[in-house]
């Protein structure tokens, strides 16, 4: 006669405990993925709103009458608050814009949005030239070389130049 082998109950317990932890181990994984998917997502949309509220600022032209602005917004089907600040910097005719923003039941301490921006008198409006900080005339009448192309030669030196001099006891280098 012949016996047949079938499993204990150990043994179905073992397996039945092995695939629980695995399963207990890929839901774990599978949810911070979600989490970190979720809050990059909030991050980004949040460095959006604060981006463009330093752009709207520098485009009207005008330093905001507020040092302290604070608002509102729905973005992304959110609602999102938004502070911009604008703060005195050492070169005169020069403000910093420092603007945040977090979801609206995000918590009080939390802004993962914020961006920097520059404006004033002494930068140049979008579209036009950049003003000339160090005082060489020439300097601001040369345009940037185009990308591709070949910067023209330089001018040589005046006929009246005297040849350059070779250090003591060795060649010119």
């Amino acid at each position: 006669m012949r016996r047949q082998r079938a499993f204990t109950l150990i043994e179905v317990l073992v397996a039945l405990a092995i695939v629980a932890f695995g399963l207990a181990a890929l839901f774990n994984v599978t949810n911070q993925s979600a989490r970190a998917s979720s809050y990059l997502r909030e991050k980004t949309l949040a460095q959006w709103i604060a981006v463009n509220k330093v752009t709207e600022t520098r485009l009207t032209g005008q330093p905001p009458a507020d040092d302290d602005m604070k608002g509102e917004l729905k973005y992304a089907n959110q609602n999102w608050r938004w502070e911009l600040k604008t703060l005195k910097t050492a070169v005169k005719g020069i403000v910093r814009l420092e603007a945040r923003a977090r979801l609206d039941e995000g918590a009080e301490d939390s802004w993962p949005g914020f961006a920097v921006g520059f404006m004033g008198d002494a930068i140049a409006r979008p579209g036009t030239a950049s003003p000339n900080w160090l005082g060489d005339q020439n300097a601001s009448q040369q345009k940037p070389p185009i990308p591709g192309q070949t910067p023209p030669p330089a001018e040589p030196p005046p006929a009246n130049t005297p040849p350059p001099v070779s250090p003591p006891g060795g060649e010119a280098r």
